[in-house]
């Protein structure tokens, strides 16, 4: 693969070069980013598994219960809430780009995701697409 480089790149036709452009005012500069160094908490990362979420939310928050179904009995399925997460909505739209993202790139690799047959014994939202 060839690496682009200032010098690589023709001229057009007497027009600067972009790094040369100097940007406008309403152009804004990005700024560089600050390097993240992930911690963990000196007790540990606390690691939770779950097959079961609920969500409730705020004008200024979203709280996410992740649990997991521990039984299915002919009457009710019982989830034992294992952890729940607020956030801003902000925090919330993030978490959601990053899922998405990852959700597409998963299932180019692997196809797309569908629900088991077993609807009766979940409750899904009505986007997303059931096994045939």
């Amino acid at each position: 693969m060839m690496r682009i480089t200032e010098a690589t790149l023709p001229l057009q036709q007497g027009r600067p070069l972009a790094s040369e452009k100097k940007p406008m005012d309403s152009e804004t500069v990005p700024k560089p980013q600050k390097k993240v160094e992930y911690r963990p908490a000196p007790e540990g990362v606390f690691h939770v598994y779950c097959n079961n979420v609920q969500m409730a939310s705020t004008s200024f928050d979203v709280r996410v219960m992740l649990g997991e179904v521990s039984e299915v009995l002919d009457d009710k399925i019982i989830v034992e809430q294992r952890v729940q997460v607020a956030m801003t909505w902000i925090e919330a739209k993030i978490i959601a780009d990053f899922l998405r993202a990852n959700v597409e790139e998963y299932e180019k690799l692997n196809g797309t995701l569908t629900l088991p047959k077993n609807l009766d014994k979940i409750i899904a939202p009505e986007t997303f697409p059931v096994a045939k």
